[in-house]
């Protein structure tokens, strides 16, 4: 049997899932104890060799997840939306083409060729390089991309990438 306390130094954290058994979230021990008590939630996985939280009235075994008993509606929220303002922001208002100042738009495949409105499809490109690509893929205007496109991380967003 092990005791928290030989734990401190690491923050123990406590996988909680819906009553659908999807992950929703991960809360501190504590939070877990808390849900735990109130009778909130029941316990799917505990650790093993067992952790004990002692109380002066009560000791409870730290489980390593638990499940909702009841479901908890997740409203629907859209992804990371392409705008024109986001890939600009993402890409540093620099153009992928040229690396010069970027103030428009470029889908990497034309969307008359099936490209779609995706952050991995469109490129931030200064007028000039945006006219020359015209409506043609990068190989076909004789053009390279400085970077490669990516959707950026809620995190990271808008992160300037590095030129190659």
């Amino acid at each position: 049997m092990r005791h928290l306390h030989q734990d401190r130094n690491r923050q123990q954290t406590v996988a909680v899932y819906n009553a659908d058994y999807r992950v929703l979230t991960h809360v501190s021990w504590q939070e877990a104890i808390r849900l735990l008590l109130r009778g909130s939630v029941y316990v799917i996985e505990r650790h093993s060799p067992a952790v004990h939280i002692h109380s002066p009235s009560t000791i409870v075994e730290l489980p390593v997840s638990v499940a909702l008993r009841e479901y908890v509606h997740i409203p629907y929220r859209p992804g990371n939306r392409v705008t024109r303002q986001g890939v600009l922001a993402r890409d540093g208002f620099t153009c992928a083409y040229c690396g010069g100042r970027a103030d428009t738009i470029d889908h990497v495949i034309p969307r008359s060729r099936g490209g779609q409105d995706s952050w991995e499809n469109c490129v931030a490109a200064c007028a000039p390089c945006n006219g020359r690509k015209d409506n043609r893929t990068p190989g076909e205007a004789g053009m390279r991309l400085l970077w490669e496109p990516y959707e950026p991380r809620e995190r990271a967003r808008y992160r300037v990438p590095a030129l190659a």
